[in-house]
């Protein structure tokens, strides 16, 4: 339950995506994308930007990314959110390599990834795998499973029809669809809407952004380590 003394919500949530938004665009306005250092200015920035805004939004509105998004306090508690979250990474990977199979068997196409065009040093391999498996999904939890959650969370108390939304099931769907939505992968929309869902299905288990980032990090790991092994 969202503590009663937290001063923001879906305003802010908002605010932290649109930054996030808006970062990404100018990034790729007026940055030039085809150098290995450039790239990753653009590929990180914006969510790193967003990310330190949700937890300023926590820290002066709130009680702290601690209460808010529900992190461990201690040993035991990280280590139960911990399980909980390679139980859903789990399940998200595995679920997501069925679904890729099928589109596969559905379509016979994918898209190439943008960083086949750019070429990577060994570098910036290990830089951008490191981000795809650990930061990025961090940054996107903060984000998803941590500002919007806990902003469509608070509706719970809210009167009117509003209160909907703060329903946990129905918060779980907005999430992992937005989620979905904001990578603008097209032909991987069911994929990413089942990574949603299992993500979020750690969050709603344990109320907390760490089990979350866990799953979203292991669901990343195959990503990550497939960057190390584009061309250079």
């Amino acid at each position: 339950m969202s503590s009663p003394t937290r001063r923001w919500g879906l305003p802010a949530a908002a605010l932290v995506l649109a930054v996030n938004a808006v970062g990404f665009v100018v990034a790729a306005v007026l940055i030039d994308e085809r150098t290995a250092a450039t790239f990753f200015v653009a590929l990180t920035v914006p969510t790193t930007v967003a990310a330190l805004l949700a937890l300023a939004i926590t820290a002066f509105r709130g009680n702290g990314p601690v209460a808010d998004f529900g992190l461990p306090t201690n040993l035991r508690e990280a280590a139960a959110q911990l399980r909980v979250g390679l139980v859903w990474g789990a399940a998200s990977v595995l679920g997501g390599l069925a679904i890729v199979v099928v589109l596969l068997a559905v379509s016979g196409t994918t898209e190439e990834s943008p960083l086949t065009e750019i070429g990577l040093p060994r570098g910036w391999k290990v830089a951008v795998a490191l981000w795809v498996w650990l930061v990025a999904p961090l940054g996107e939890e903060l984000m998803f499973r941590g500002m919007l959650w806990g902003a469509l969370e608070k509706r719970s108390v809210s009167t009117g029809w509003t209160r909907v939304l703060g329903s946990p099931w129905v918060t779980l769907a907005i999430t992992a669809a937005l989620f979905a939505a904001w990578h603008g992968e097209w032909w991987r929309y069911i994929v990413l809407l089942w990574g949603g869902v299992a993500i979020g299905m750690a969050r709603l288990r344990t109320g907390s952004v760490f089990a979350s980032w866990t799953a979203h990090s292991m669901n990343n790991l195959l990503p990550a380590i497939s960057v190390l092994f584009l061309p250079a």
